[in-house]
């Protein structure tokens, strides 16, 4: 029943792991900079999360201390987004995990270097001013990719994401809602300095203000759809194992994993007449290869049914992913 495991091998396969999360990080690290700098910085929008606040920020500071010149203080974005990640990669490091605080703060040194080369990547205009719509949606794409690889492997760019991290996992606390009101807030504030800073008057003034609000929104829109469709490993599905080994299966499951499940047991094979056990557990899909993996080493011949969950009731222990 039971299978020798090689330790070489398995070794081998985490290195690779650990690799592979890194160069994502980095790459994804130095997209979600490029895609601010590039296409979102040049039409006075605003990027989501920490980013936003920074930019936010920035530019009050232009408008109070500079007389009205909401830019006077752009150059200075990657120090004070730098600044303002730090305290989010020590909440990781002592509340979450320490290996996604090692990713957070990579992504943190990446952005800082990509988001220090603004000036580069604006000038590179790739899309005029009124092109704003195509922007976007380069944005989003690369931003989304960037975001939804990164948690893909257990890790994150950081900020706001850490916190959202911490509240659901500890506390309980709705993600998207965390989420909603930080993005509502980067949409007021936006729109708000644009009309501060608009040099029409009346109609055209709140036009502006409007421009900067619903084309910021949409930005926020698709990068998280394009996340939500990259990044499913918080998901849940539901395992049911048909074995002969029910009670010794579940013992090491439950010795090894953090979720309960539950044994059905003397259940009879239409096709063998053989006395079974049904054992039925709720995983994340992070999780699933890890669970298979595990329940034929112990039984080979087990036959696995994986079913995606809609929505349950009901007491879950969220997992961080650790690659």
């Amino acid at each position: 029943m039971h299978i020798i495991h090689d330790p070489n091998v398995a070794d081998s396969k985490k290195t690779i792991n650990l690799i592979v999360s890194v160069l994502v990080v980095i790459i994804g690290s130095a997209l979600i900079g490029i895609s601010t700098c590039a296409f979102i910085n040049p039409l006075k929008l605003y990027a989501g999360g920490v980013t936003g606040i920074s930019q936010i920020l920035l530019q009050l500071a232009g408008i109070i201390f500079k007389h009205g010149k909401w830019d006077a203080f752009n150059g200075y974005l990657s120090i004070l987004n730098f600044a303002l990640l730090l305290p989010f990669n020590v909440l990781a490091f002592f509340k979450l995990s320490k290996k996604y605080a090692i990713y957070t703060s990579i992504s943190t040194i990446i952005q800082t270097i990509t988001i220090g080369f603004a000036d580069f990547w604006m000038s590179l205009e790739i899309f005029s001013l009124d092109q704003k719509f195509e922007s976007i949606v380069i944005a989003a794409a690369l931003g989304g990719l960037a975001n939804g690889l990164m948690m893909r492997r257990g890790a994150t760019s950081g900020g706001i994401i850490t916190l959202c991290q911490y509240l659901n996992l500890k506390k309980g606390k709705s993600v998207g809602f965390i989420n909603m009101i930080i993005s509502s807030l980067i949409v007021f504030f936006g729109a708000l300095i644009s009309f501060l800073t608009t040099t029409e008057s009346g109609v055209k003034a709140v036009g502006d203000c409007l421009s900067t609000a619903l084309y910021t929104l949409l930005y926020f829109v698709l990068t998280s759809l394009v996340v939500d469709h990259i990044h499913t490993a918080y998901n849940k599905v539901k395992l049911e194992v048909v074995t002969e080994f029910g009670e010794s299966i579940a013992s090491t499951l439950l010795s090894e994993f953090k979720h309960g499940l539950t044994i059905t047991s003397s259940v009879t094979g239409a096709y063998t007449h053989k006395q079974k056990n049904i054992l039925t557990i709720v995983v994340q899909t992070s999780e699933v290869s890890k669970y298979v993996n595990r329940i034929k080493e112990l039984d080979e011949h087990c036959f696995v049914t994986i079913i995606p969950i809609m929505r349950f009731s009901g007491n879950f222990k969220v997992q961080i992913i650790d690659e």
